[in-house]
C-alpha cells in the first residue's frame, strides 16, 4: 500500500513539473514581422460572392473595384439610385486623414431605374441583379506610411440584412495592398 501511495505521490509530482508554461518565441517573433500584404481577395456568403482588388491610377490617385456576384435571386439598391435608401451600396473609410473616395463609384454594367410597388419602395429604384463591377477612385493625401480600415455597405434582399464588408489598406513605399483587416 506505501509503494501505490508513493508511486501516486511521484506521478503528480512529475505531472505538475511538465506542465509549467514555457515561453513561447514564435509570439515573440510575430511581433517584428510585417503583415502579409495582397492586391486582391475575395470574401464569399450564401447569397453574394465581393472580389477585391486594387488598381493604380494617375498621379496619386489609386483605384479600388469591387466585383459583386449574386446568388440566390439576390439583389441590392445601386449606389446610382437617384432616391435615398439606408441600404444603398456604398464605402466608408471612418475617420482619416490619409485617404478619401474621390467622386463616385463607376458602375459596369449601369443598373436601371425602374417603378416598384413594393410598400418599403413605392417608387423608382436601381436593382442590381447581375455581376457587377464598381470601380472607386481614391485619393492619396501622404506619401507616408499608413494603415486604413474600411468597409463596403449595403442591403441584401430579399433578405433585408445589411452587410458590412471590412477591408484594410495599407500604403507603403507608393503601392496601396490589403492587410487582414484585424481590429
Amino acid at each position: 500500500m506505501n509503494n501505490l501511495i508513493t508511486l501516486a505521490i511521484l506521478l503528480s509530482t512529475f505531472s505538475l513539473s511538465t506542465n509549467q508554461p514555457q515561453t513561447d518565441t514564435t509570439l515573440e517573433k510575430s511581433v517584428d514581422e510585417k503583415p502579409v500584404t495582397f492586391k486582391e481577395f475575395s470574401v464569399n456568403h450564401e447569397d453574394y460572392t465581393l472580389h477585391f482588388s486594387l488598381e493604380k491610377g494617375k498621379g496619386l490617385k489609386h483605384i479600388l473595384v469591387v466585383a459583386i456576384e449574386l446568388h440566390n435571386n439576390s439583389y441590392f439598391v445601386s449606389p446610382n439610385s437617384k432616391r435615398d435608401f439606408k441600404g444603398k451600396f456604398r464605402g466608408d473609410f471612418g475617420a482619416t486623414e490619409n485617404i478619401d473616395f474621390y467622386g463616385d463609384f463607376v458602375e459596369t454594367p449601369l443598373s436601371v431605374e425602374v417603378f416598384d410597388t413594393h410598400p418599403y419602395v413605392r417608387g423608382t429604384v436601381n436593382w442590381v441583379r447581375e455581376k457587377t463591377i464598381y470601380k472607386q477612385p481614391l485619393l492619396l493625401k501622404t506619401q507616408e506610411y499608413f494603415q486604413v480600415y474600411g468597409r463596403i455597405i449595403f442591403t441584401i434582399e430579399p433578405r433585408c440584412t445589411l452587410e458590412q464588408i471590412p477591408f484594410s489598406i495599407v500604403h507603403e513605399n507608393g503601392e496601396l495592398v490589403f492587410v487582414e483587416p484585424k481590429c
